[in-house]
């Protein structure tokens, strides 16, 4: 009998901890359900909360009672005591400082402490972020990540369903990835984290009947980062599975890849914006999502299809080489960079107003226009990133496909090998060069069209002509090899032009929602370009619009003296040279030239930077025009009038 029980499949144990976690899950639920109405424990509407009805907390109650009942049973049968043991009470820990914080609210002090605690615990049971490293690196390391993902999972449960089915999808892909490094414990606790947090799916789903509260959603944040470490350190090990220490942690990271994603955006847009990282607020990812158009329910499926991606390309380091994994991680992190990107955009503290005029919160102050420049560097540098994770995975998918004799080999016998990183690094350095060169990073690609398209596929083509010559300079005319070179750059090609437009195909595609489910809520940032009495005309007409398109951000103005000033509401960002700088800033889809007939090189200096960050130019004209019996109104396209002199 217990022959036949250690030789029970690892992953027969992982489905036999999931099925009973889930069970219980589905029995105990409801019971929370009616304590916490019977006892008062539910969770208010508030001002930076996403819900609208009270609701029942302590959901974590039978998430952590079905989960332990699992480890319980299981664990003695499967010899998985000691390691269990040590993360259960690091759960326990949690699960018991989250409860006190549902019913009477702790510091965070004290859940820091707590989650210090139980990656303590982690360490105690042997598992070390980073299978191979030193105590030195893999111990704080260990720290910071047990306490980003528990932390990031708490701060992901701000929708219904969210948090829960997010949870599960990464300890289902973790626990496969264990179970393929033959871990039993990692495979237990992968089953009954699942099952667990997939069984409470069920009442936690739109519209919720019970939220997990934090002594849910920290245990099961710490969970999957514990095994998240678990499955490194097994996979790594096994004798019969072919995956690098590097693999293997690129791998988990991209389990959990939609938390890591959430969490980043909220720290950066609320650093930018000058608000507390540690306050609550409805400017997460989910949120981000309902303000492009997205239904509550449709955002949260599409993040949990990206997290169900996201794992499924973890999955593939079991099978595939490690040079195309590489290749894939790189282009996956450029995407989620796209995303967020494309999120971060989204003005969703607008809410705040100044002077109480109906203008946009937008910063003013003595170094408005440092801003910009340092906006433009930002851009500049997040470019110059992804598109050296393009480079790199473009380059190592070709040397994969091609063979492995496609560096060095120039088709030739006898022709001087290149080692592949040294040449790799020349490959880079040379392309990267050249698409900065060319401009690629000085354009607005969210209005890109046909002429920005071919700017890139020449741009390309010239940096592989540039990369031959680089390869054949140092390394002898053996060292190019074409079909490298063409892989790569076709590659590269459809990376370049994904991460130029795939921006603006989703700001174009929410667009288009938005316009045909709520017409009025699409809106254009609009810049006006003069702060005299004309421009006091149009920032007056757009104001009074009965159905306002366009939301003013700022003025430009060739008088220097109005520079930093405030006017209307509205800052004075400076004059026409920082105009592509604040489109790209402030996110401006029009600028509009109110300045009449006193300046027309400043009109033309004007239109011409518009037409060189792809944004839409209008002149603001104000005419009196006689009006007939039986005239039509006037077209869109016609002068807006303005108020009588």
């Amino acid at each position: 009998m217990l022959s036949n029980i250690s030789h029970t499949p690892v992953i027969a144990w992982a489905a036999a901890a999931a099925c009973l976690s889930g069970a219980a899950t589905l029995l105990l639920t409801p019971a929370m359900i009616k304590a916490a109405h019977a006892f008062d424990w539910l969770d208010y509407p508030q001002a930076d909360r996403w819900h609208a009805t009270p609701t029942a907390l302590m959901g974590g109650v039978a998430m952590y009672g079905a989960g332990t009942l699992a480890l319980l049973l299981l664990g003695p049968l499967a010899g998985a005591g000691m390691d269990v043991g040590l993360i259960g009470g690091g759960a326990t820990l949690l699960f018991a400082v989250g409860m006190v914080d549902d019913l009477w609210g702790v510091g965070p002090t004290t859940k820091l402490a707590a989650q210090v605690g139980a990656a303590g615990l982690l360490m105690a049971a042997g598992h070390a972020f980073g299978p191979g490293w030193p105590l030195w690196a893999s111990g704080p390391v260990t720290l910071v990540w047990v306490i980003g993902i528990t932390n990031a999972v708490n701060l992901l449960d701000n929708m219904d369903g969210l948090a829960a089915g997010i949870g599960g999808i990464a300890a289902v892909a973790l626990t496969a990835f264990a179970a393929a490094g033959g871990a039993r414990p990692a495979a237990l606790l992968g089953g009954a984290i699942g099952g667990a947090a997939l069984g409470f799916l069920w009442f936690n789903a739109k519209p919720a009947r019970i939220f997990m509260g934090d002594c849910g959603s920290l245990v099961l944040g710490y969970g999957v980062a514990a095994l998240a470490v678990m499955g490194q350190g097994a996979v790594a090990a096994a004798p019969g599975v072919a995956v690098g220490p590097g693999v293997a942690v690129l791998a988990t990271l991209c389990a959990l890849a939609v938390p890591i994603l959430d969490t980043t955006l909220v720290t950066v847009a609320r650093t930018q914006a000058g608000r507390p990282v540690t306050n609550g607020g409805q400017d997460h990812t989910s949120h981000r999502l309902v303000t492009l158009g997205l239904s509550e329910s449709a955002a949260v499926g599409a993040l949990h299809g990206m997290g169900a991606v996201a794992g499924g390309m973890g999955l593939t380091a079991l099978v595939v080489e490690p040079t195309l994994f590489y290749a894939a991680c790189a282009f996956g992190t450029v995407a989620l960079g796209v995303i967020g990107g494309a999120l971060g955009r989204l003005n969703v503290y607008r809410g705040a107003r100044v002077g109480g005029d109906g203008a946009p919160s937008v910063p003013t102050g003595p170094s408005a226009n440092a801003r910009a420049g340092q906006g433009r560097w930002q851009h500049v540098a997040a470019y110059l990133v992804g598109d050296g994770l393009l480079v790199g995975g473009a380059f190592a998918a070709a040397h994969a496909l091609v063979g492995p004799e496609a560096l060095g080999s120039g088709g030739r016998a006898g022709a001087p090998a290149v080692p592949v990183v040294e040449g790799a690094l020349l490959v880079g350095a040379v392309q990267l060069v050249v698409l900065y060169a060319m401009g690629l990073y000085r354009r607005l690609w969210r209005h890109a069209g046909t002429p920005g398209i071919a700017r890139i596929v020449g741009t390309i083509l010239l940096a592989q002509a540039a990369t031959a010559g680089g390869l054949a300079l140092v390394y002898g005319p053996g060292a190019v090899s074409a079909p490298l070179l063409t892989v790569d750059g076709l590659i590269l090609t459809l990376g370049v032009l994904g991460s130029r437009l795939g921006c603006r195909g989703l700001q174009r595609g929410a667009s288009l929602y938005r316009s045909r489910v709520a017409p009025a809520e699409s809106a254009s940032n609009v810049l006006l370009y003069g702060a005299g009495a004309r421009g006091m005309l149009a920032l007056r007409a757009l104001r009074d619009a009965e159905e306002p398109g366009r939301v003013p951000v700022g003025f430009v103005d060739p008088d220097p003296s109005k520079d930093d000033r405030v006017v209307q509401g509205l800052p004075v960002f400076g004059g026409t040279s920082v105009c592509v700088d604040l489109c790209r800033e402030h996110d401006i889809d029009e600028v509009i030239v109110a300045v009449g007939e006193t300046a027309p090189h400043s009109e033309q200096e004007v239109a011409r930077q518009c037409a060189e960050a792809g944004v839409a130019c209008r002149s603001f004209d104000v005419q009196m025009n006689p009006l007939r019996a039986g005239q039509e109104d006037m077209g869109p396209d016609e002068p807006v009038p303005g108020p009588p002199a």
